[in-house]
């Protein structure tokens, strides 16, 4: 069977590598075939990207472009998997990625490229099957973030409120495109979650829609 793209996707401070890696982990845990992988990749353009985005907010134009070519490369040439993405596929794994093109089309979306454009720049890349939007308040998000010793220009208050802005109409789309887009949120009776609570959550939601769709 071919395999399937469960993205997680989010602002800055989500937690999105955590729990994209703990789900991989808890996927393999249950015998599925699971692979963690991560945009911007390590690969020459993904380094490109992380020294762009140390050094400020680029042209959203410049950035999509050169997220546009850092995916090409993931999806077929990432020596981390399997004959990049599109290999591990083929090979029925169950691919966890850590940001994918929606996050590309609503942050550069928010810094004020046109949607269209974005959508159009990035349709060589398959819809993921499942997309996860991992919900948490903005203070929330900007707390964890200025606890990092290395940030980002994309990583303030205000832009991050654009940004999760812009994924409601990303997430409306992928949606019209065929995804199937699950929100979470972080919060619960008035508390945020704390990660292994958050984790087991993720895992079963993800896992009845893996189930549903290999039937």
């Amino acid at each position: 069977m071919r395999g399937i793209i469960v993205a997680l996707e989010g602002i800055d401070g989500s937690g999105l590598t955590t729990h994209s890696r703990l789900l991989t982990s808890r996927l393999s845990g249950v015998g599925l075939r699971a692979v963690y992988t991560k945009e911007p990749t390590g690969g020459p353009v993904g380094q490109l990207i992380r020294q762009l985005l140390a050094s400020g907010r680029p042209d959203p134009r410049v950035a999509a472009l050169l997220f546009a070519a850092d995916r090409a490369w993931h999806l077929s040439q990432d020596p981390s998997l399997p004959g990049g993405v599109l290999g591990a596929l083929e090979q029925g794994y169950v691919v966890v990625m850590d940001r994918y093109k929606y996050s590309s089309i609503a942050y550069q979306g928010a810094s004020g490229a046109d949607p269209g454009w974005l959508w159009e720049v990035n349709s060589f890349a398959p819809e993921a099957d499942i997309i996860v939007f991992i919900d948490v308040p903005v203070e929330v998000a900007v707390a964890r973030v200025m606890s990092r010793e290395v940030r980002e220009g994309y990583e303030t208050e205000r832009f991050l409120r654009a940004v999760k802005e812009a994924f409601e109409g990303v997430l409306r789309e992928a949606e019209a495109r065929g995804a199937r887009v699950l929100r979470l949120s972080q919060v619960r009776d008035g508390k945020v979650m704390d990660v292994e609570a958050f984790s087991s959550l993720l895992f079963d939601k993800v896992s009845a829609l893996l189930e549903e769709s290999r039937r």
